[in-house]
């Protein structure tokens, strides 16, 4: 690595070729060749630079704090064996599609600063994971042509960057304190919020929390520590950002050892939020944790009627509803002000429509907005109980009404207790009250006199189930 101070300006002035005149056409009209063809035709070559191979944990190692700020590496070449070129100048370079600046020296050596290029791959790969990366160094530079033409043209080099070590994923996992309901006072040291590790997803954690503050909630990660150890025992493996305050919703993580001091990222607002911890790349996120998710579709007249829960928060969604293969979306809010949710999980405003292939149908939908998928388990209703013709032995089925969004039955009943159940199982079943209804283990719904009764169930989703049982006439 050399230790010279980039240059402010961006201009080469003759790649062993002639000096530059005012009789030269202006920069700004260049002709109108491809970069591709302007770069075979007079022979431009973008090389890889002397220092295209960068190790940050050398780098930190042997170049002083002072030093590496104006430090700089020979990240690309650039070349002409042609007669006709007379110089070159700059017009971009971006590293992976992210831009960097860069300074000519020497006459045809492209230098960058080694830490602005470590920020660059950190933002190209979103990660700090210490693996070697491959870099297209991609420069697009006009070039003069001694006829007093210019050219634009393009070309890539490569270069290779590995950042600095990370450390080993915490055998015991990691915790969080914060201003957090679930952290007792907050900060409470004794009672750390575990993260849970993702099923599947190798340096994944998670964890659901409820802020306290509408403004700023201050919150740090930990490696999993003793309780007996108190703060000393936290602070060793704390785990926060660079900017202290810092409330981006997707972030860099640093740690304890790290070549930046641990700073402690914030959460504004009060709520629910998933914060989601890579101990793989280094990153952390917050995401708001909402308790519903509504669908609106050709099926229910493309109104946010129906609706899925998340009781835990989590960003999984659970309802029962009515679909077809016409298209839906899923929604954030109870209307289209929010964020929804089109094919492929796009939020963008020209989204196409989900479109399912299964049949039409009743289906118990699940939402898992975390992996971007959803799940349909086709749904049969029926009541079971006492009180019913089949005893608890055999359910009597009810019928789906598309018109009135609701199952149905209108049965001769005894006095005695019912439940509904779906798909003749006790797998998913509905109970509680006639107001309100769950699936976790509700009670027994009473018929108190014997009779012709009229049953409406709307099994919407937790918390917003409900019934209606009328005496028939």
């Amino acid at each position: 690595m050399k230790k010279n101070q980039i240059l402010a300006g961006i201009f080469l002035a003759g790649i062993t070729l002639g000096a530059c005149t005012e009789d030269y056409t202006d920069w700004a009209d260049p002709q109108s060749n491809s970069p591709e063809e302007a770069a075979a035709k007079y022979e431009i070559s973008f090389a890889a630079g002397s220092d295209a191979v960068v190790d940050m944990d050398k780098f930190y190692s042997t170049i002083e704090a002072e030093e590496q700020k104006t430090d700089s590496v020979e990240i690309a070449v650039l070349s002409s064996s042609n007669s006709e070129v007379a110089s070159i100048k700059m017009n971009s370079i971006n590293i992976n599609g992210v831009t960097i600046n860069a300074a000519f020296k020497e006459g045809n050596i492209v230098k960058v600063n080694t830490l602005e290029l470590d920020s660059v791959v950190r933002d190209a790969f979103f990660s700090r994971a210490h693996v070697e990366r491959v870099l297209n160094v991609n420069m697009n530079v006009a070039v003069k042509l001694k006829n007093g033409e210019a050219v634009n043209t393009s070309g890539t080099s490569q270069a290779k960057l590995t950042p600095i070590t990370t450390p080993e994923i915490s055998a015991n996992g990691y915790v969080l304190m914060g201003d957090f309901v679930e952290n007792g006072s907050g900060w409470d040291v004794e009672n750390p919020i575990p993260m849970e590790l993702v099923e599947g997803k190798e340096g994944i954690y998670q964890a659901t929390i409820e802020t306290k503050n509408g403004g700023s909630n201050w919150f740090k990660l930990y490696k999993a520590y003793d309780i007996a150890a108190g703060w000393d025992g936290a602070n060793a493996g704390q785990i926060g950002c660079r900017v202290n305050g810092d409330d981006k919703i997707e972030n860099f993580a640093v740690w304890t050892g790290d070549v930046y001091n641990v700073e402690t990222p914030t959460i504004t607002g009060q709520g629910h939020f998933i914060i989601t911890f890579d101990a793989v790349n280094y990153t952390y996120s917050v995401a708001p944790a909402t308790a519903y998710l509504y669908m609106a579709g050709d099926a229910n007249g493309w109104k946010h009627i129906d609706v899925m829960a998340s009781p835990e928060f989590n960003n999984i969604y659970k309802g029962y509803m009515y679909l077809n293969q016409n298209g839906f979306k899923f929604s954030s809010e109870e209307s289209w002000n929010g964020t929804n949710y089109g094919a492929d999980f796009s939020t963008a405003a020209d989204a196409a429509n989900i479109m399912m292939t299964e049949e039409a149908g009743f289906y118990q939908v699940i939402v898992d907005l975390n992996e971007k998928s959803y799940t349909l388990t086709p749904i049969a209703i029926g009541i079971i109980g006492s009180a019913t013709s089949g005893g608890w032995d055999a359910d009597t089925d009810m019928v789906y009404s598309v018109e009135n969004h609701c199952w149905s039955i209108t049965a001769e009943l005894s006095e005695g207790e019912l439940k509904f159940r779906a798909n003749d199982a006790w797998d998913i079943s509905w109970g509680g009250t006639i107001e309100s209804l769950t699936t976790n283990d509700g009670a027994n719904l009473k018929i108190e006199a014997a009779g012709k009764y009229t049953i409406n169930l709307y099994p919407l989703c937790e918390g917003k189930s409900y019934c209606t049982i009328v005496a028939a006439n």
